[in-house]
């Protein structure tokens, strides 16, 4: 018969495997800005398929096991030998009840020193009790032959399609955008320019020149938090470890996308970040008049701002409705300017700068702006990730609370370097 050990080895391995592949192939798609191909796919089901062929030769070898201790035990007159208990009224041996199973274990030490006494939240040490099979306590359930998991239930294998469908999320890239940076505070203050009034001028040899006015404004952007978490079951955790790393990452994905819309659109009241949209000071809106395109606005406003602010635009930001129409943008015969539909979805770029395509800005409207040089993320730490049973009654129903945290702050040296573009065209329907 198969050693189960060397079995399980194969499917750890071949988990393995399968995920660093996944996660290889899965960064390389979005590094190149498209999504897997059926070659990519094809070799991350075959190490599955692998995976599901390993795991169901593993039950039934378990399964062969049990039926065999079961004949076994039929033909087995006598019983095995309970476990022996010291002191124990002079009969010999007796079956250890679950009070005295407790009482010998860590738990039962961990209450004996007084572990529980502290008015901190306190957990005792797990303890898998043992059933007093036979003398007068519960049956053992894995000498009956029935659809339990611990009998024969272990025969009948259920069919398992590989692999979580998540719901699809929107791509994760204003942050990006801007200059990156940590801070140890929960306060940035910052200097901006409040006026500024160049009168350098000729001057006459031996006249009085001419001054300039610079004046100043100290800004103070709070660090800000967002978070949230949700429940899990302890036997989900334990069961499967694909559900932890998926709970992991659904958690994570939901901080990054509303920390997306509160770099753009966050009012600035407490608890809420001061989004760029929202900022005083931003360079003039620029609206878009036929027979304007929407690639013609947004490079007029980009000089616009590069022309009073003095910094080149480095990006653009667009709802997906107006990416659209740029995108399908055609000549007056008909021809794409782009490659058209009989080519992979192109890295969205216009006039040779970034473009991040999210519906956290307006549908009609876009973004210019100089982010690497005129904003900065400041962030306190990373993403966070914790769990803990002290919530509610979560504890006597086996319940954990996940709770994924950052704390950030946007700041904005130059406002004027952004600017928004209105009225812009969306996508028509054929």
């Amino acid at each position: 018969m198969p050693d189960i050990a060397l079995l399980e080895r194969d499917l750890v391995a071949k988990r393995d495997e399968g995920l660093a592949l996944l996660k290889a192939t899965t960064t390389l798609a979005e590094t190149e800005n498209r999504l897997m191909t059926d070659d990519e796919r094809r070799k991350i089901q075959a190490i599955t398929d692998d995976g599901l062929a390993i795991k169901a030769r593993i039950a039934r070898v378990k399964g062969d096991e049990q039926m065999m201790a079961d004949l076994d035990r039929l033909i087995t007159l006598a019983s095995p030998p309970p476990p022996t208990l010291p002191g124990s009224n002079g009969h010999g041996k007796r079956a250890l009840s679950w009070g005295e199973q407790w009482i010998a274990s860590e738990a039962g030490t961990f209450h004996k020193n007084a572990g529980h006494r502290t008015a901190a939240q306190w957990r005792s040490p797990s303890l898998e009790l043992n059933w007093p099979t036979g003398y007068g306590g519960a049956p053992d359930i894995r000498a009956v032959l029935s659809t339990d998991p611990a009998s024969g239930g272990a025969l009948i294998i259920p069919q398992y399609m590989p692999g979580i469908l998540p719901i699809l999320e929107a791509p994760l890239l204003i942050a990006d955008l801007f200059a990156q940076g940590t801070t140890t505070s929960n306060l940035i203050v910052y200097m901006i320019e409040k006026t500024w009034v160049n009168n350098a001028a000729p001057v006459a040899e031996g006249a009085v020149k001419p001054e300039s006015v610079l004046t100043f404004d100290s800004v103070q952007d709070a660090v800000r938090k967002i978070a949230h978490w949700l429940p899990v079951t302890e036997e989900m955790l334990e069961d499967e470890p694909q559900i932890r790393s998926y709970i992991d990452n659904r958690l994570r994905i939901g901080v990054l996308t509303e920390e997306q819309d509160q770099l753009l659109n966050g009012t600035g009241v407490a608890p809420e970040i001061l989004g760029l949209l929202n900022r005083p000071g931003l360079g003039a809106p620029y609206a878009r008049v036929d027979p304007q395109t929407n690639a013609d606005a947004m490079f007029s406003q980009a000089m616009a701002l590069y022309a009073s602010s003095f910094l080149m635009p480095d990006a653009f930001v667009m709802h997906p409705a107006n990416w659209t129409a740029t995108l399908l943008t055609k000549t007056t015969t008909g021809e794409y300017f782009t490659a058209g539909p009989f080519s992979p979805i192109q890295r969205p770029t216009l006039w040779g700068l970034p473009v991040v395509v999210t519906p956290a800005v307006a549908a009609g409207t876009g973004l210019v702006g100089a982010f690497k040089t005129a904003a900065q993320i400041f962030r306190k730490g990373g993403i966070r990730v914790e769990s803990s049973n002290s919530h509610a009654d979560y504890f006597i129903k086996n319940i954990v609370a996940i709770r994924a945290e950052e704390r950030l702050a946007l700041a904005v040296y130059r406002p004027q370097a952004f600017g928004e573009v209105t009225g812009l065209e969306p996508a028509t329907a054929p």
